[in-house]
């Protein structure tokens, strides 16, 4: 069914933006626990785009165990990162400053993403704002530990309801490099590993790292990042709400986009608490019909929901994102159409 294929495609570019996401490097220098947690994670943020790096990471999320490789640097001034695929289908994104470029081959179900669910500001929502964690989180330090060779220490970051899930942090010791996370549910399930296997870092990174790959037949979509991180709306007027959301969750971005390939209008707003993000997707009832599902996939759920009543019958609500399905069911079942 058409809703879960895009759902199911929307968690395949959340898997590809977490990779890129969570290459939260951390300031060179001495580390002290005495700084506390909040410290370390400030830290964390401010050398997303200052430290060089070069790594194989893992990747699991829920069924899927992926491997792929992250090269990070700044070359006269500008950023410059590369993320590939060392399983699976090949693939490659190359960030150069604001451009970023997708690399890949025909057949892959990335490719049926671009038509249907808009990119630009809704890409923000996988870089994870540890810096501007909420009262709805605590953190503390869980002692250390050793990921890739190197010492690490580790940080727990833990919600105060149960709306929201935790993420346990594993920082490198010397240069608070993000080594290794975790994200899990209220019973300690890990519903999300990422974790560093080799790294280069600093002077060890060459320029040549950065290059993408050349192969035949590939094909390359390109965005540009927004520069303006505040809320982005589109001139259209939104026509759906949500009545209820989880306290600390606030609207991150809304637009409505036609889509190419069949002329309809697709509502979409994203909510995000700095960590957690999930983004609603209200439609006109797709032409082979479609029914109320929810499904999950590691952190990731998706809830598809038949909207009622005589006068929006025929439109379908889906919602994607990183949250306990019963949050996210009630979340879908409060989209409302805003009244005038």
């Amino acid at each position: 069914m058409r809703a879960i294929a895009r759902a199911t495609c929307r968690t395949a570019l959340w898997v590809v933006g977490m990779a890129l996401a969570t290459m939260v490097s951390a300031q060179q220098g001495d580390a002290s626990e005495d700084q506390g947690p909040y410290a370390w994670l400030m830290d964390m943020h401010k050398a997303f785009s200052e430290l060089n790096y070069d790594g194989v990471f893992s990747y699991y999320g829920g069924d899927d165990l992926a491997s792929l490789r992250v090269v990070h640097m700044q070359i006269d001034g500008v950023r410059r990162e590369r993320l590939v695929h060392l399983n699976g289908a090949p693939r490659e994104i190359v960030r150069h400053g604001e451009k970023v470029a997708c690399i890949l081959m025909p057949g892959d179900d990335l490719l049926a993403l671009e038509g249907r669910i808009p990119a630009g500001p809704f890409a923000r929502a996988f870089v994870r704002r540890y810096d501007q964690i909420s009262d709805h989180y605590g953190l503390s330090f869980f002692g250390e530990d050793r990921v890739a060779g190197r010492q690490a220490v580790r940080i727990a970051v833990s919600p105060r309801d149960e709306d929201r899930f935790g993420y346990r942090l594993w920082l490198d010791k010397q240069t608070r490099l993000l080594l290794r996370s975790e994200l899990i549910d209220a019973q300690g399930t890990r519903l999300e590993i990422f974790q560093f296997n080799h790294l280069l870092l600093g002077d060890d990174v060459q320029p040549s790292a950065v290059e993408p790959t050349g192969r035949d037949g590939s094909l390359v979509s390109h965005l540009t990042l927004a520069q303006d991180q505040s809320l982005s709306r589109s001139e259209t007027p939104m026509r759906w709400s949500a009545r209820w959301v989880p306290s600390g969750f606030s609207m991150a971005a809304a637009d409505v986009r036609r889509t190419p390939s069949e002329l309809k209008s697709v509502d979409t707003m994203m909510y995000s608490d700095g960590l957690a993000a999930f983004s609603v997707f209200v439609e006109d009832m797709p032409r082979a019909g479609a029914a109320s599902i929810v499904s999950r996939k590691g952190a990731t759920v998706a809830v598809t929901r038949v909207l009622g009543g005589s006068h929006d019958a025929n439109h379908l609500i889906t919602l994607v994102g990183e949250l306990p399905t019963p949050t996210a069911v009630r979340i879908a079942s409060s989209i409302q159409r805003m009244q005038r």
